[in-house]
């Protein structure tokens, strides 16, 4: 198993799926500490959600985290933490000028991803987490975007059209691609725990809007304003995906349809589904031109996470950091 490298750490997810990427050396003594970078402590609840929040993702892919694995999954995302705080701590020292708009900007887009303000605050309420907190949260991850590309990334060289070729032709037999379709869905949850009549109210609900979406109307309004997941902002876009990436009943039910076709009402773990297949491709084997793109934006990721690195390798010389 092989959990998101440090670039993504240093992307500040963790604020944008809803839990602390570091906790200030004001934190309440009552909570313990997992780890201390020079005298900052990581709270144990904020590793405990990270990694709670990171089994939980997997299983929305149909991805089952074992328990012989979760030790080291923990350890894992403590190093990301602890890499993420350094970063942080550094950022502080350089001119960034005023984010308070990028943090703005950020908590209106994830606000977006729940639907509604009341679902938000729902989420909010569920996890614990204080509205001020996530805000200073997106700014410590916006801070460390901002550090980054000013004074880490702006040095990188770019990528060259030789380059491009050559890592193509390098990896060409690795391009085939089987069957993928693109779909969008409207879901309307019923958890593993919900009661019968939650889940009787939550079928009633999805299928009045299958109804709908069979009489005509625009499927991608239909998601934005019903869907209860973060792609309800996309109109329910999940892009596209092949067989082994979805949960089974979930890709079973997609696989299964026509380009334009809608499906019946789909149960998985999460709830009920209407989905929209919006195209197929068939397997072929990608070429240059589909995959330039992406073979660009893998090299200069590429880069970034070098120079990610090496800028980690250098403060951990000189930080003090204790695993608690």
């Amino acid at each position: 198993m092989r959990i998101r490298n440090i670039w993504f750490a240093a992307a500040a997810f963790i604020a944008i799926v809803l839990f602390s990427i570091v906790s200030s050396d004001a934190a309440s003594q009552k909570e313990g500490f997992a780890a201390k970078v020079n005298g900052v402590g990581i709270k144990k609840t904020t590793l405990d959600a990270a990694v709670n929040n990171f089994i939980e993702n997997q299983k929305m892919f149909g991805t089952a985290v074992k328990e012989e694995e979760k030790d080291k999954l923990r350890k894992d995302i403590l190093n990301e933490l602890v890499s993420a705080e350094l970063l942080y701590q550094e950022s502080q020292k350089a001119s960034l000028g005023d984010l308070s708009k990028d943090v703005d900007s950020q908590l209106g887009n994830i606000k977006k991803g729940f639907g509604s303000d009341q679902e938000f605050q729902k989420v909010l309420k569920e996890r614990g987490i204080e509205l001020k907190d996530l805000k200073e949260d997106i700014k410590k991850g916006i801070s460390i975007n901002a550090y980054l590309e000013k004074n880490v990334f702006s040095k990188l060289s770019p990528v060259t059209e030789d380059e491009k070729k050559q890592e193509y032709e390098a990896n060409k037999d690795k391009l085939d691609v089987p069957d993928e379709v693109k779909a969008s869905h409207v879901l309307i949850k019923a958890g593993e725990k919900a009661t019968p009549e939650e889940k009787q109210k939550a079928k009633e609900k999805i299928e009045a809007l299958r109804t709908r979406a069979m009489s005509g109307e625009d499927f991608a309004k239909l998601a934005k304003e019903n869907s209860e997941d973060g792609s309800a902002s996309n109109g329910g876009d999940l892009g596209y995906f092949r067989k082994g990436q979805m949960v089974k009943s979930f890709e079973d039910a997609a696989f299964g349809l026509e380009k334009d076709q809608i499906s019946p009402v789909v149960e998985t773990q999460f709830g009920y589904h209407v989905i929209k297949v919006t195209d197929k491709k068939a397997a072929h084997t990608l070429t240059y031109e589909e995959v330039s793109k992406d073979i660009e934006k893998f090299l200069i990721d590429k880069r970034k996470r070098d120079e990610v690195n090496k800028t980690l390798d250098a403060l951990k010389k000189n930080a003090k950091i204790e695993i608690i």
